[in-house]
């Protein structure tokens, strides 16, 4: 028997989502709110490396994601004009569009039982230490035996119980995304750099006929865009970039609503990753850059090892410890590693070389167990 018999997550996103299906299968009663509305979800893709995709297949997610995306296992690199310069083999890992993911994992979570509640957030939260007791924004209340926060990068939850010194910081680098159809060479992970190697554009495949493509800017503080031009903009960034994949993705970005722009607001919480009977999950903990492509790969595993944790404990404060020393260091590892390649980005003279060696170094540590 599990040592939570009735758990609220926050959020309903990878993590959250994840963990309420984990948890359902070891028939725990699970709330899982969300404060945005019950409308379609939308974005660009999401990378799920093999570290993902086998923390999903132990709770029997992993063939839905890899049916629904489109399995890889190369990491290439360009130049501006589409020229190949290197092509490695890299460990096996799935493309696919965010959508489809938040489909399966919800649609996984609500068919076992798990109760998903969107539009909804909280308004109080007081820890009795024996359970914790919950005011919803529309007036109800409620008490769980632990509170998940899976509610993003932004965690108002973690500013409530943590502080605001745990908020996140700018990591000097914003990506810019779009979707477009899939070209036969964006079969992995591709990188195409500019001349002076200031400049990448990458491109991941989502499915058999989709791919997205992100490009990296640079900038020492914050920068703001209007929402009603960002394709315009984004035509303009990429016009010294030649490669026919890019060229002709372009050609299919017509109006900014195809387009988004977010800047890299970063944060890696100090162990523990509890308060009492409240604990931080995915990006509500760590929100790191996207360079290792493993935000959400680091989430559903968070998700995984708490289900598990508390299955295999006999009571919350133990099962919480226990899933801070399996998941600290990793999750440090993996957040400094992302953080360094966006680092060595923005460097007056860049190395490519360096870079890649970093990123397949850190892909293999990956394959260590969870």
């Amino acid at each position: 028997m599990t040592s939570a018999q009735r758990v609220l997550v926050v959020g309903c996103g990878i993590g959250g989502a994840t963990l309420a299906y984990a948890l359902r299968r070891n028939d725990v009663d699970v709330h899982c709110i969300d404060i945005k509305p019950s409308t379609p979800p939308t974005g660009a893709g999401i990378c799920l490396l093999h570290n993902a995709v086998r923390a999903l297949g132990t709770i029997g997610l992993a063939d839905a994601c890899l049916e629904s995306g489109l399995p890889f296992q190369v990491f290439k690199q360009y130049d501006a004009a589409g020229k190949l310069l290197a092509s490695n083999p890299a460990p096996p890992g799935c493309g696919m569009r965010r959508p489809e993911l938040a489909r399966i994992l919800e649609g996984a979570a609500a068919s076992a039982g798990a109760v998903m509640e969107k539009g909804i957030t909280l308004r109080d939260l007081v820890d009795r230490g024996s359970h914790v007791e919950v005011t919803f924004s529309d007036g109800r209340q409620a008490s769980y035996d632990l509170v998940v926060a899976a509610d993003g990068a932004y965690s108002k939850v973690r500013e409530r119980v943590f502080g605001a010194e745990h908020g996140v910081r700018f990591a000097g680098q914003s990506a810019w995304r779009f979707n477009a159809p899939r070209p036969a060479e964006v079969d992995g992970f591709c990188l195409y750099r500019s001349a002076d190697g200031r400049r990448t554009v990458g491109a991941l495949p989502t499915s058999k006929e989709t791919c997205y493509l992100f490009f990296l800017e640079n900038s020492a503080e914050h920068l703001h865009m209007p929402d009603d031009q960002l394709h315009v903009l984004l035509h303009e960034r990429l016009a010294d970039f030649s490669a026919p994949v890019i060229r002709d993705s372009l050609a299919h970005l017509t109006d900014a609503c195809q387009a988004s722009f977010r800047p890299f607001d970063i944060t890696l919480v100090p162990a523990p990753w509890h308060r009492g009977r409240v604990v931080l999950i995915g990006d509500a903990a760590h929100s790191p850059t996207p360079q290792m492509t493993s935000g959400g790969g680091m989430a559903i595993e968070d998700a995984i090892v708490l289900a598990q944790s508390l299955q295999q404990h006999p009571t919350v404060p133990e099962a919480l410890a226990a899933h801070g020393a399996r998941r600290y260091e990793r999750v440090k590892t993996v957040f400094e590693a992302s953080l360094q390649l966006c680092l060595y980005e923005q460097e007056p003279v860049p190395n490519p070389q360096r870079s890649a060696a970093l990123l397949l170094k850190t892909y293999q540590y990956l394959g260590q167990p969870m």
